[in-house]
């Protein structure tokens, strides 16, 4: 897995997490990546960590069994 499939994966997931905790399309505000190792495969899961009445903060890790591939987090404006 290429890191620019690995990064898509994990904005996908980020994406689709702040769009769900804000029950609408959730504007991308700015986003962090890291990643620790090369892998063939990864499972990707995101999660909030923090939800305002305007922003939405998503963190993202890829894993592969224990080991932590990459993690991501990112921040969300909700739209009115």
């Amino acid at each position: 897995m290429s890191y620019a499939d690995l990064s898509a994966q994990m904005l996908a997931a980020l994406k689709a997490c702040a769009n769900e905790s804000a029950g609408a399309n959730a504007q991308l505000v700015s986003v962090t990546m890291e990643f620790m190792r090369d892998e063939d495969r990864a499972e990707v899961s995101a999660s909030v960590t923090r939800k305002t009445r305007t922003l939405v903060f998503v963190a993202a890790e890829a894993r592969t069994g224990d080991a932590i591939v990459a993690t991501a987090s990112s921040v969300h404006k909700i739209r009115s």
